[in-house]
């Protein structure tokens, strides 16, 4: 995981003003808000070849029961662009709504306008913004956007 975090290096000196180091690629796994703990999260990821090119944390039940919080999604600049993000993005979305979810969100940092206009072209709208928060050697204020899910129905 450490070699698509040095990849994605562009994400992290975005948010972060530092390149990644092995503790982020750590972090993904144990970063939790107050009250969870690693059973109420899942991640992801997705390779080729034995590499990884994405990876995305989803934690079940936060801030309330039936939402569902994306907290990271990171793909391979190599494979950006090509369609990756969004059918990774429908294969999370299809299994938690599979296992309760009822609503999405995921929050995306005002600095990241590409980011924000990928999670709204799948459909996810402005909850309101938070912040500003430090990430390492930055500030930024964050979008939260959410994207209320159902399951798919016999007619539809």
């Amino acid at each position: 995981m450490a070699s698509l975090y040095v990849r994605c290096a562009d994400y992290f000196l975005l948010q972060d003003g530092v390149t990644p180091t092995l503790r982020n690629a750590r972090d993904i796994f144990t970063d939790l808000p107050p009250g969870k703990v690693a059973q109420d999260q899942a991640v992801f990821g997705w390779k080729e070849n034995g590499s990884l090119y994405a990876v995305a944390a989803i934690l079940r039940d936060y801030p309330t029961k039936g939402i569902w919080y994306l907290g990271f999604m990171l793909v391979d600049p190599r494979w950006r662009g090509h369609g990756v993000g969004a059918s990774f993005y429908r294969t999370l979305e299809a299994w938690a709504v599979a296992e309760g979810a009822t609503e999405l969100r995921v929050a995306v940092i005002e600095d990241n306008e590409p980011g924000a206009r990928f999670w709204r072209a799948l459909g996810f709208v402005e909850a309101r913004r938070v912040g500003p928060d430090r990430f390492k050697t930055r500030r930024h204020r964050r979008i939260e956007l959410r994207l209320p899910v159902a399951p798919a129905t016999p007619d539809g």
